[in-house]
């Protein structure tokens, strides 16, 4: 691909924004040599580096760069010959290789050190712990030789302070001596040449005997040694040149050792720029949320231009037919229609560049191995190229070196010439291009090119949406509907007479209708997008609240069947703790011979039967067939062991007699048994009592009938009697009974019996239920 179609695209400031992630100015440099693949599988590895990068980046493991720089001018200097590095060099190799080893025990130990594409290169990281820890040790932080590098130097450094200071205690008691006879400056005693010195007045150096080291530069003054000072200035010497040639050899045996491990070293620093390099690629991809598209039919799905702020981007569709050849995009100026040629071009050259489309993960795009492109100004006076001119010398280059993997981008391809002839040639030249098998977009104002567009095959339009009565752009494109260009109503907007526009709509003619017609369509293709969209919203809203019901109905479906059975469970449980418990009640109310005791027990039968009451908590219960029980029939009641005979049937009730017992069940709880061969009478297995509804005191005494009447009442009670008639007289014998009554606390009331019944002379007993 040509520096010139990158230039006209603006690759080179997407560049500079990549730059701004790496580390190094190794990195930095390489990013700016970046050039998109011109193959699937270049584009396809810079693709997975940057991948592999990103998930790294997710882990916490990136490269250290940070002294790369350093280490550089290290290797550097070695390559020139150099015997001894200084400290600040051996520092920054030092710091380096503990970064290059820490960075690669942390790779080995992370969950990703077994796969990746960028696993192969940063095994070749070299791990040079002794050396590292050498180039440390004889160094400070500050890249100073530390005075602790040798043993030697350390007894040096010790020996020269000592030294000093002795110096500068002599040099304190001399200056004190002679401080008061006028022989010495004002200036306090200093250190000229390593040597220490007190500045004398010239006229009086004969007061002073000692070495003359120096001369101000009035002559007034002289800086001379103290003979006491001379041996010890000459040994503080000697020790210190003893210290340089021990510096020096510490310094020459380490860069000895730096270069015997120069190679490693080396593959270490390619390999650390080559990371810093392809992970700025994926800081940029993770920052701007870039995509790989893969290689398919153009639909590129929330295009956008990467130079363009994101808070205010217009994101754009652009899904053309899978034949399309050429996409001829038109509408006004300033609409968009240039910015969306750009970024249609960026998002071939950044996918191919591993960087990522200004696109979403689900697009799809046709593999371009190179973009050409025609559009701006390109006119040269020294080359002697008119606008024209020049857009005809890229026409042609496109003509000549384009084929099938080649995107095209041409803007206005008519502009600077007649519009005739211009698009007549435009015509000619876009439809040789289809046949050669470019792909191309085009921007134009030509009505010609927006009818070759819909008649010719592989062509197709496109338009930019756009407000006809503000002028203010949408810059979301429109396919398949082309654009209009609004001349006169921008010139309206701009002020131009009302007059003047009537006349040049009037000249205008049929373009002027086309363009209205344009718009009219384009506001139906709008209207009828956005309702295919609210459709396909309703759609999945209505799938998925489908799948949500669809999942609790068989959730609750699962409930209700594993309540069912521990219902049903638990009622036949019930039930059979009902029917023993009551079939030893019944035994034990015949054979006792305690009223209370009888009472007692007849209350817990009435408790018993109440808790017997069925319910039905499935859906098999409304589906039993109810039987039709008549009177006589020999029924067994639901969970009941024994048979009764029905006595009275009701709507929904009947009343059943089992031996001396009258119960009252609904005729659903009853399963009809043929009737036993001999009948057995007030014989039941319970060896039950027979009660009536009614009881005759007459001729017993008061006490006699009281007994006789409790032991009516609790039979009564347990087989659910609730009327009873009392037959008293009305003597003696009513006042009794019936003041009796009045505290019993099974009777819900007491009254007198109608006349038909015995008047006064009885008692009519309604028990509690």
């Amino acid at each position: 691909m040509s520096d010139h179609s990158l230039q006209r695209l603006e690759f080179d400031k997407i560049l500079e924004i990549v730059q701004s992630y790496a580390g190094s100015q190794p990195g930095r440099k390489l990013i700016s040599r970046l050039l998109p693949a011109d193959c699937r599988e270049e584009a396809q590895l810079l693709r997975d580096e940057t991948l592999h990068a990103s998930k790294l980046i997710s882990l916490e493991i990136e490269p250290p760069v940070s002294n790369l720089e350093g280490i550089i001018q290290a290797v550097a200097a070695l390559r020139q010959g150099a015997i001894a590095l200084d400290p600040f060099h051996l520092r920054s190799a030092g710091e380096a290789l503990v970064d290059m080893a820490i960075f690669s025990k942390k790779f080995q130990n992370s969950a990703d050190s077994e796969q990746g594409f960028l696993n192969p290169r940063i095994a070749k990281i070299p791990v040079l712990d002794s050396l590292s820890r050498m180039l440390l040790r004889i160094t400070t932080a500050d890249g100073e030789l530390a005075s602790d590098a040798s043993p030697e130097l350390k007894r040096l450094s010790k020996r020269i302070q000592s030294l000093r200071s002795s110096l500068a205690a002599k040099l304190s008691a001399v200056s004190s001596r002679l401080a008061g006879i006028g022989v010495l400056r004002d200036a306090p005693p200093s250190i000229r040449s390593g040597r220490y010195v007190l500045p004398v007045t010239a006229g009086k150096r004969g007061s002073v005997k000692g070495l003359i080291l120096d001369r101000s530069d009035s002559g007034a003054t002289l800086f001379i040694e103290p003979a006491e000072l001379v041996e010890g200035g000459n040994e503080l010497q000697e020790v210190l040149l003893d210290m340089q040639q021990e510096r020096r050899r510490i310094l020459r045996e380490a860069t000895v050792l730096l270069r015997v491990d120069k190679k490693e070293i080396e593959t270490g620093i390619a390999v650390l720029t080559e990371l810093d390099f392809v992970f700025a690629r994926a800081r940029y991809h993770l920052k701007e949320k870039t995509a790989f598209p893969e290689e398919g039919n153009m639909d590129l799905r929330e295009l956008s231009h990467p130079l363009l702020s994101s808070d205010t981007v217009v994101k754009s569709r652009v899904k053309l037919h899978e034949n399309w050849r050429v996409l001829v995009i038109s509408g006004p100026n300033a609409g968009g229609k240039s910015v969306l040629l750009k970024a249609v071009s960026l998002a071939s050259i950044c996918n191919r560049s591993g960087i990522g489309a200004h696109t979403s993960v689900s697009s799809t795009m046709p593999f371009f191995n190179k973009v050409m492109v025609s559009m701006g100004d390109n006119q040269s006076i020294s080359m002697h190229l008119s606008t024209y001119s020049a857009r005809l010398s890229e026409q042609k280059d496109i003509l000549l070196h384009g084929d099938s993997e080649t995107l095209a981008i041409i803007d206005e391809p008519a502009a600077g010439t007649d519009p005739v002839t211009g698009a007549a040639l435009a015509t000619v030249f876009l439809g040789e291009l289809a046949d050669r098998g470019v792909s191309t977009i085009v921007s134009t104002h030509m009505g010609q090119l927006k009818l070759l567009a819909r008649e010719k095959q592989g062509f197709f339009n496109g338009s930019m949406s756009f407000n006809p009565e503000t002028l203010t752009p949408g810059y979301e494109f429109i396919p398949d509907i082309p654009g209009a260009s609004c001349t006169l109503e921008a010139a309206a907007i701009a002020g131009f007479p009302s007059e003047m526009l009537s006349k040049a709509s009037d000249l205008a003619g049929d373009s002027f209708s086309l363009d209205a017609l344009v718009i009219s369509l384009r506001d139906l293709e709008e209207a009828r997008q956005k309702e295919l969209f609210r459709l396909s919203e309703d759609r999945k809203h209505a799938r998925k609240s489908r799948k949500y019901l669809e999942k609790q109905l068989k959730e609750t479906k699962a409930d209700l069947e594993k309540r069912i059975e521990n219902v049903t469970e638990e009622k036949i449980r019930t039930l059979n703790d009902i029917q023993s418990r009551a079939d030893s009640l019944l035994v034990s109310i015949a054979n006792s011979s305690s009223s209370s005791k009888r009472r007692e027990i007849r209350k817990e039968v009435t408790k018993l039967a109440a808790r017997e009451k069925p319910q039905s908590y499935s859906n098999t219960s409304s589906n039993k067939t109810i039987p039709v029980i008549k009177h006589g029939d020999y029924v067994k009641i639901d969970g009941w062991s024994v048979a009764g005979t029905v006595e009275k049937v009701g709507r929904a009730n009947v009343m059943v007699r089992i031996g001396s017992i009258l119960v009252k069940k609904k005729i659903d709880q009853l399963q009809i048994l043929p009737k036993p061969d001999i009948p057995k009478k007030a014989t039941s297995e319970y060896n039950a009592i027979e009660e009536s509804p009614e009881a005759n005191l007459l001729g017993l005494t008061i006490d006699e009938a009281i007994a006789e009447l409790d032991i009516k009442l609790d039979n009564c009670v347990a087989i659910n009697f609730k009327r009873i008639r009392v037959i008293h007289g009305k003597g003696r014998l009513m006042q009794g009974v019936t003041e009796w009554l009045r505290h019993d606390k099974r009777l819900k009331s007491v009254s007198i019996a109608p006349p038909e019944e015995g008047g006064v002379g009885a008692s009519i007993i309604i028990l509690k239920g």
